[in-house]
């Protein structure tokens, strides 16, 4: 047997072993069903962003980023404002 010979066989037996069985039609994984349902929640015209589609807890993070932009743009308008006006050194 040539090397070339062995590598093919060796692909053909090895892409029997990486095959897993057959399932039947009508057979679905028990997480497939879940998935599903969650994918069609999202996917439901209700007018919401899909970000907030998750629940109460997706409305609480959103508001909690939004209350971190605006400290954040709040602070740099802050730090323009002290660099633009230095304070004048305490004179002796």
């Amino acid at each position: 047997m040539s090397a070339k010979n062995i590598v093919k066989l060796a692909l053909l037996s090895s892409r029997q072993f990486s095959r897993s069985s057959a399932v039947s039609s009508t057979e679905v994984a028990a997480g497939y069903k879940q998935l599903k349902h969650i994918q069609a929640k999202f996917q439901k015209p209700d007018g919401k962003p899909v970000f907030l589609k998750g629940g109460p807890m997706d409305n609480v993070l959103f508001m909690a980023t939004c209350v971190l932009c605006l400290v954040g743009v709040a602070g740099m308008g802050k730090l323009i404002y002290q660099l633009s006006y230095p304070s004048k050194p305490a004179e002796e």
